[in-house]
């Protein structure tokens, strides 16, 4: 009988033991959606530009049906770390004949023109990004990406911001059904 008593307490701390190895286990990965704002993404591409994993939520309201301006915010434990605005226009916004000052700039810091899609800008807390995208009437698709908790003087997202930046506007081209 005592035998058998020590092996359930034996069975139990096994069990115990491996929900608590799983539970500590788990990788950041495993928290990283497949999928950010409807657009599928490398985990690793998307990790790069996440100031923070855990407990992600995302706000969307872009409809992939509707030709619509709308923003997409993502969240890691009720903080926005990442931010798309998507905007549809008849026009491309023409960033080489604007003003560095002007408006449209004011929350990419420290940007740089860089070749992505027809025009782009990459700053060290964000990136615009604009292309072809026939949807309707419209016929430029312009994604604004900002990352609310990076400093607006810190360098070291620029490439990690560019890079992804490369792989998420012709995906989202792709998933919106652009012409």
């Amino acid at each position: 009988m005592k035998s058998l008593k020590w092996h359930g307490v034996t069975v139990f701390f096994a069990l115990a033991i491996v929900l608590v190895t799983t539970g500590c286990d788990r990788s950041d990965g495993d928290q990283i959606p497949e999928l950010l704002c409807g657009t599928r993404i490398d985990r690793e591409l998307f990790r790069s530009v996440l100031t923070s994993t855990g407990d992600l939520t995302e706000s969307n309201r872009l409809d992939p049906s509707e030709g619509i301006s709308a923003p997409c915010t993502l969240f890691s434990s009720g903080k926005r770390i990442l931010e798309l605005h998507f905007y549809y226009s008849t026009a491309s916004p023409e960033f080489a004949g604007r003003s560095k000052y002007d408006p449209v700039f004011r929350d990419i810091s420290q940007w740089k023109s860089v070749n992505i899609a027809d025009e782009a800008i990459v700053g060290n807390n964000g990136a615009i990004v604009s292309g072809s995208c026939v949807v309707g009437r419209n016929t430029d698709l312009i994604i604004e990406m900002r990352m609310p908790e990076v400093n607006i003087m810190d360098e070291s997202h620029r490439k990690d911001i560019e890079k992804f930046m490369r792989a998420y506007f012709p995906a989202t081209v792709k998933t919106l059904h652009c012409r």
